[in-house]
């Protein structure tokens, strides 16, 4: 009979333990992130943000270079490109004016996008990774419109999001 109670007590402390570490875990969350091949233990997140970067170059020179809020990138990208538009339109005649649906690059270009997300955490204070980079080409024979810019960047920015969601949202 002692022996059974004593078991018994044993196995309520370990599933004691067992709930305290449960409980601790959830009350302090232990999110990890790799940055340069470490892994950088977190902590409780206490916010997030994502940044992301549209470059565009041509021949080494940079062309246009945006950097925004992943939530208004597209936004702050079609702003760009229609001042780029309105500016080079004051040169032209009336017949010869573009719009942001006809503008096009005549160069070989390369679509530099990246985003970095931010951490402000229990255990830094700032803690950047590099969450999505993409490098796309095109020839002046693509005729690339800034219109398609602006779609490729809407679907780059829709498909980060929902990395960031699924792998790297600690608040969420």
């Amino acid at each position: 009979m002692k022996k059974r109670r004593v078991i018994a007590v044993s196995v309520l402390i370990f599933a004691g333990l067992i709930g305290v570490r449960d409980l601790y875990m959830t009350l302090e969350p232990q999110h990890e992130v790799n940055v340069n091949g470490k892994t950088l233990h977190l902590g409780q997140v206490y916010s997030q943000h994502l940044l992301s970067t549209v470059v565009i170059t041509s021949n080494e020179e940079t062309l246009l270079t945006v950097t925004a809020p992943i939530t208004t990138i597209v936004k702050q990208l079609t702003t760009e490109l229609n001042n780029d538009v309105n500016e080079a339109n004051k040169t032209l005649s009336a017949g010869e004016k573009m719009q942001l649906s006809t503008a096009y690059f005549n160069t070989n270009i390369t679509l530099h996008l990246s985003t970095v997300v931010t951490y402000n955490t229990q255990h830094y204070a700032s803690v950047s990774m590099p969450l999505e980079t993409v490098a796309v080409n095109y020839t002046v024979n693509d005729a690339v419109q800034f219109n398609d810019i602006i779609e490729l960047v809407q679907c780059y920015q829709k498909s980060t999001q929902k990395i960031f969601n699924n792998n790297c949202d600690f608040i969420n």
